[in-house]
């Protein structure tokens, strides 16, 4: 059987070179078709084209002379080719007698190659079995069944030989490529400015994330252009317009506005930026572990909470940096009520499970957190460690969001409070109207002078267990048996600097003066700081 180069994996990964022709061909198979082709297509495309050049450079070679055969005649001036040698093409300029104790006489031919001119000696008219006779006289050339085809080669090489054409079609301008699709510039419909400032309009006037298939009808583009490249040149030309942002999710095109969308969702607040602070989960007591898995922090990942799963429905308490900020996290539980997508930030309806109104929130994917939800926590007055109950619709982007409701109460609660450069806690009644989780609740006095101690922390880099340090103290002071929930540690701590559970608790493991008193509670010993921690 003959041999190919592109049945090899050195071919497509060292080897391959895309070349004009190569361009060319793909720009006829866009041409030709006038539509779009997705990425993978087109590799497709390019692979079969590489396979079937090389089957028909294999055929004009062999159709220049016979394929050698050890137990074939030769005539001096008769053109053979060997398949070996990369069917090179020889000619036969002389023949002697040859005999050898297996075979017994034969002819040995002497060939001259066209290439380098070098003249060689193969066995001809040799009698008996050789690895190179064929019954039928010829070498095979057809493609057998074991033969991988363009399919089967893509899905071995296809991601090396993408990335090949990929980068080859970006240096040619006539190619323009829309979320993994290809089309030729030329071929465009004209959305020129004045349409755009019409589907600017359009998205201002809903105040709402528009699909194409709402801004295209608006453009009067021309009927007989079919619609898919309509829609694939709106596509491309608002992507090219730094006016618009594409927010859709599970390959859907949504756009909207940059100017229109909330700066926090641009630009994500710090309170919810984790910080990253090294320790050892062996570390952490096991009690802790289950606590942390309560809390259901989105720095928690996977190795803390298990494997993420598609939910319909779930409940998780507020923390302090998401209710400052009128955010819900995006946990290893609750990531998977709401849409994937590629892009920065999607839209998503929440709707209030008490009245049913719909606000507009935004899913923020890198940074983990749905925005939209200040104002419904003012109106109901949710305080910190709220069970919110989150519950996905029959549209993956609408989505539930509602409290267990109660008679109003006033309780007592800790309130976080700035004393000049310290952070100090009191306990006051507090009015509440929901079922919350008490040991994560905590209220502030005065927002501004919370951040101005918050800068502080920042600016002068204080580390985690000095922060812990100061924190303690303060919290103890509020109980009569001089404990506190490793819970409210955890809280306290988020009102000067966002860290998830796993490092604070781990220091309160191994901390000597952080005292385990069982079930959750802690106390402090001030005179088992160690030194490296003042």
């Amino acid at each position: 059987m003959i041999e190919r180069r592109t049945q090899s994996a050195s071919y497509w990964q060292e080897q391959l070179n895309i070349g004009q022709k190569d361009i060319s061909h793909l720009y006829g198979l866009i041409l030709d078709a006038a539509r779009p082709f997705d990425t993978a297509t087109l590799t497709k495309a390019l692979i079969e084209r590489h396979c079937r050049q090389e089957e028909e450079l294999i055929q004009a070679e062999l159709d220049k002379g016979r394929v050698y055969q050890p137990s074939d005649e030769y005539e001096v001036g008769e053109p053979i080719i060997f398949p070996v040698f990369d069917y090179a093409l020889a000619t036969v300029v002389g023949t002697r007698t040859g005999r050898n104790p297996e075979y017994g006489e034969f002819t040995v031919v002497q060939v001259e190659f066209e290439e380098d001119g070098d003249v060689r000696e193969f066995a001809s008219q040799l009698q008996g079995e050789h690895k190179l006779n064929r019954e039928d006289g010829n070498q095979e050339v057809a493609t057998p069944a074991d033969l991988m085809d363009a399919g089967q080669l893509y899905e071995r090489h296809g991601q090396v030989v993408e990335e090949k054409m990929v980068s080859a079609l970006n240096e040619h301008s006539e190619f323009i490529e829309v979320r993994g699709e290809w089309f030729l510039k030329d071929l465009l419909a004209g959305v020129d400015l004045g349409r755009r400032n019409i589907a600017e309009a359009l998205i201002e006037i809903k105040s709402m994330p528009l699909p194409p298939g709402e801004i295209e009808p608006q453009l009067d583009l021309p009927k007989e252009i079919p619609e898919k490249i309509r829609t694939f040149s709106l596509n491309y030309a608002l992507a090219q317009d730094e006016r618009f942002d594409n927010v859709g999710d599970g390959g859907r095109d949504i756009w909207y506005l940059r100017r229109l969308t909330p700066s926090l969702v641009v630009s994500p607040p710090e309170r919810l930026s984790i910080r990253d602070v090294a320790y050892d989960r062996q570390d952490i007591a096991e009690e802790l572990l289950l606590i942390e898995r309560e809390i259901d922090d989105e720095g928690s990942g996977e190795e803390v909470m298990g494997p993420s799963r598609p939910l319909y429905r779930t409940t998780i308490s507020l923390i302090y940096p998401h209710w400052r900020c009128g955010t819900l996290p995006l946990t290893v539980r609750t990531r998977g009520l709401f849409p994937e997508s590629e892009n920065h930030h999607t839209p998503v309806i929440l709707v209030d499970g008490q009245s049913g109104d719909k606000m507009q929130g935004w899913v923020v994917h890198g940074e983990a957190f749905v925005h939209g939800l200040a104002d419904w926590y003012e109106r109901y007055e949710l305080p910190v460690g709220a069970f919110i109950k989150l519950e996905r619709t029959r549209d993956p982007r609408v989505i539930n969001v509602d409290f267990e409701a109660r008679r109003l109460k006033r309780l007592w609660g800790k309130v976080a409070v700035a004393q000049g450069n310290n952070l100090v806690f009191q306990v006051r009644k507090l009015p509440v109207s929901c079922e919350y989780d008490d040991q994560l609740t905590i209220a502030e006095d005065n927002p501004r002078m919370i951040d101005r101690l918050w800068d502080q922390v920042h600016t002068r880099g204080d580390s985690l267990l000095q922060i812990m340090l100061r924190v303690m103290p303060e919290l103890i002071k509020l109980s009569p048996q001089a404990t506190v929930h490793a819970k409210a540690i955890y809280s306290a701590v988020n009102v000067l600097e966002r860290v998830s559970p796993g490092p604070i608790f781990a220091l309160l493991s191994t901390e000597p003066c952080f005292v385990a008193m069982g079930g959750g509670y802690w106390t402090f010993d001030e005179t088992l700081v160690r030194p490296s921690g003042a």
